[in-house]
């Protein structure tokens, strides 16, 4: 199956190593009403990019998944021209975040007045993916969708019901959002919908300690996330390593994959002034957490199954 990315389609078996969950760029809705900082500049941002990616590419890495919904700063050209002067793979999303922090207005209004909207949200993401974003020509490659803190809301739930209906429509796969609770909920709802576990991330896995939550998610057939390595303010690295050993333990390494959530340049003043830097680089898992790993055992040609092998699979179909 051909994957669409940024610089247009490839094939599974060119992903070469994947991160599965990093941003170029981010902005929380309403970002623009916070005038005390100053515009954000494209050819800076991109400048920022272009030297993140390419240090990536000098570590070895070919692909980047950038899951930033259409609602959360999502800049397409930025991702297209971050793309082109790289030479990296970037396989960018379409889709929806959560109820809480997402931009959720404008589908809350259409699905409060409009008894198809659940098609039209489809259709939207559909498009994208077949036909390109508007303005752009650049496909997505991915659908991205989220829940936050219980309740799994309605409103998250009709978008779920779309991102399903676009996946099947399209063979695209699904990856999610959640606060680390929520993902066998997430699951059921979209295995009910059609779409195949083997075609779900459920992402940011690593933030729940719970054993029996990751193995009640492999053991359907999906991938879990652990994507948000240097994140210690959710979770320390150090739990999430004992994690994976207790996956490895139960011969799961297969259902996982990795990322640690990182944004190279930010939409608005994101973090509180004198806030500590984020940890969450994206070559955290190389440097860092793959020696720990070795250390305990586990060996370099499952390192490269995490990175290489299990984004090939999921992506492959």
């Amino acid at each position: 199956m051909l994957i669409n990315t940024a610089s247009g389609k490839i094939e599974a078996s060119a992903l070469g190593r994947t991160l599965m969950h990093e941003h170029l760029l981010i902005g929380l809705p309403g970002w623009q009403s916070d005038t005390r900082v100053p515009a954000p500049d494209f050819r800076n941002m991109v400048a920022a990019c272009v030297d993140r990616v390419a240090e990536l590419r000098d570590a070895g890495f070919s692909t980047m998944v950038d899951p930033c919904p259409s609602d959360l700063g999502r800049n397409v050209e930025l991702i297209g021209e971050v793309a082109a002067r790289t030479g990296f793979n970037i396989i960018f999303a379409t889709g929806l975040y959560n109820e809480r922090f997402g931009g959720s207005m404008y589908w809350t209004r259409m699905f409060g007045t409009n008894p198809d909207a659940d098609r039209r949200l489809s259709d939207v993401f559909v498009r994208e993916i077949e036909d390109g974003v508007p303005g752009t020509g650049l496909k997505p490659g991915i659908l991205k969708i989220a829940t936050a803190l219980p309740p799994f809301s309605d409103y998250e739930k009709r978008v779920f019901r779309a991102a399903a209906m676009a996946s099947l429509a399209t063979g695209t796969p699904i990856t999610t959002h959640t606060d680390g609770v929520l993902g066998e909920e997430q699951l059921d709802y979209l295995t009910a919908q059609g779409v195949p576990p083997a075609r779900i991330v459920i992402g940011h896995c690593c933030g729940n300690s719970d054993h029996d939550y990751h193995m009640a998610i492999v053991n359907q057939g999906a991938f879990v996330g652990f994507d948000r390595f240097g994140m210690e303010h959710i979770r320390s690295d150090t739990d999430r390593v004992a994690s994976l050993l207790a996956l490895r333990r139960k011969n799961a390494l297969g259902s996982v994959v990795i990322s640690h959530d990182s944004a190279c340049c930010w939409l608005g003043h994101f973090q509180p002034e004198n806030y500590p830097p984020p940890i969450n680089q994206p070559l955290r898992f190389t440097r860092v957490i793959a020696p720990l790993l070795g250390e305990a055992g586990v060996t370099k040609a499952e390192i490269e199954g995490l990175l290489v092998t299990n984004p090939r699979r999921y992506f492959g179909g």
